[in-house]
């Protein structure tokens, strides 16, 4: 796998860059300033703690809200690397997070529109917040669970400000973002050591992990599609080229399975949808019997069709170490947290407590599962609520959007075997929010000019 990503040089074209030069040009402050407190947060780490803020701040009074966005985004992109370099992302996002709820919250008056998505997932934020308590370690756990809920209650009325505002001009600055951070992952291969871009010989780009790459590709594609589904000519034909080629390339090279899976999945019933919603429900259910009939015999598929070796069936049989990890929170859920868990990041705190004996087992991480993760934290009383929270604002969505179902499946795919959506501080649960605000969105006729308040 590396050398074949080795000799993938050639497929980072100088064009690339040259098509994204009026990106640059016309977001050259927010770069500049971006990159100014990224170097001085990695020479001096805890000045990153004043910095980010600082910029924060500065937007907001400025009126830049989408640039408050890309902010919060971008810290939550940098703190997934492991490296000790950004550890002042990780130690930063936890407050940047708050202080745009604080900001969101003294300044109502210039987010006239509100976003619903936090009401169906009320009775799940008071679970969670009366279990802190009983969390091993409460000040985190409540911590968590406040950034969670001030994720979910406050940055989807950025979106949506912005989106009257900008209209497609803030989701081309997110999306141009992502793809600009993709191309620095790809020059990390021959610019930095050898681990900065590899992760036992997959590749990772500047994230933490090969599925922390293949998570991105998964929510940012649903992220394009939705957006165009709203401005079907926000990208020209070249800038859709480039856009998906790194995205593809970045993809593949992961060799994140979950995420192609999660990918097809979207498409798949993107298509079938188009044709009827109940054929899509039909296939759904469908899809679930024979699950395990599927799951059993993939290697032996996988095999058979040539990519035994890409997709590393030779894993298939532990699950990458994920069977092990659940076959244990699911025991832990049935003796003690059936009913209630512990509160937020408990399930950091039992798996850290087992680490040494996962990793004899060949699994490294947590549950890589949201649901379990869930289920342990808030017991089956918060995971209901969860589930009802999700449910609920995906049924809404898809009175309005027919890519809703497609791209719920998808992300409750993605979340079968990696445990982002019940986390705060990730680009990625940022970015499905964005997803899930778009679907619900109904933009106004064109001869409408927004009311919203620059300042």
């Amino acid at each position: 796998m590396a050398k074949s990503c080795k000799d993938a040089r050639g497929l980072i074209p100088y064009f690339w860059i040259v098509n994204m030069k009026q990106y640059f040009k016309e977001n050259y402050q927010f770069l500049a300033i971006s990159f100014f407190w990224t170097i001085t947060g990695i020479l001096l780490k805890e000045t990153a703690l004043l910095l980010v803020p600082a910029a924060l701040i500065l937007y907001k009074y400025k009126g830049q809200y989408s640039e408050v966005v890309l902010t919060i985004f971008l810290i939550n992109y940098l703190s997934d690397n492991r490296h000790d370099e950004l550890l002042f992302a990780a130690k930063t996002k936890g407050y940047i997070i708050m202080l745009a709820g604080l900001l969101y919250y003294i300044n109502l008056r210039n987010f006239p529109e509100r976003s619903k998505i936090i009401r169906p997932f009320i009775p799940f934020f008071i679970v969670a917040f009366l279990l802190f308590p009983r969390n091993p370690d409460p000040a985190l756990s409540f911590q968590k669970t406040l950034s969670y809920f001030l994720l979910i209650a406050a940055i989807p009325n950025y979106f949506l400000r912005q989106l009257a505002v900008e209209k497609e001009v803030f989701l081309r600055k997110l999306i141009w973002l992502i793809t600009l951070l993709y191309i620095i992952g790809l020059i990390t291969i021959y610019t930095l050591p050898y681990d900065w871009a590899y992760w036992a010989d997959r590749y990772q780009g500047f994230m933490g992990n090969p599925n922390g790459i293949g998570v991105m590709s998964t929510v940012t594609f649903l992220l394009i599609h939705v957006s165009q589904y709203h401005f079907p000519k926000m990208f020209s034909r070249t800038e859709k080229y480039i856009i998906y080629a790194v995205l593809f390339i970045s993809l593949i090279m992961s060799g994140s399975r979950n995420s192609i899976f999660s990918i097809a999945i979207f498409l798949f019933f993107s298509y079938v949808y188009k044709i009827s919603p109940w054929i899509g429900f039909a296939i759904v259910i469908f899809a679930a019997v024979i699950f395990q009939v599927i799951n059993e015999n993939l290697a032996a598929i996988f095999t058979a069709i040539g990519l035994g070796s890409y997709l590393r069936v030779d894993h298939l049989d532990n699950g990458s170490g994920r069977l092990i990890a659940w076959t244990y929170a699911w025991g832990e859920i049935q003796k003690h947290y059936f009913i209630l868990g512990r509160g937020f990041a408990f399930e950091e705190h039992l798996f850290a407590l087992k680490q040494d004996w996962f990793v004899v087992r060949g699994h490294i991480g947590s549950v890589h599962n949201s649901f379990l993760a869930v289920w342990l934290n808030t017991g089956i009383i918060g995971l209901i609520g969860f589930i009802y929270g999700i449910l609920s604002n995906f049924i809404r969505a898809a009175k309005v959007n027919p890519l809703a179902f497609p791209c719920m499946f998808a992300i409750i795919f993605s979340n079968m075997f990696e445990s982002w959506l019940q986390a705060s501080l990730n680009p990625f649960t940022i970015i499905a929010l964005l997803v899930l605000t778009l679907l619900q969105y109904e933009k106004p006729a064109d001869k409408e000019e927004s009311t919203v308040p620059v300042l």
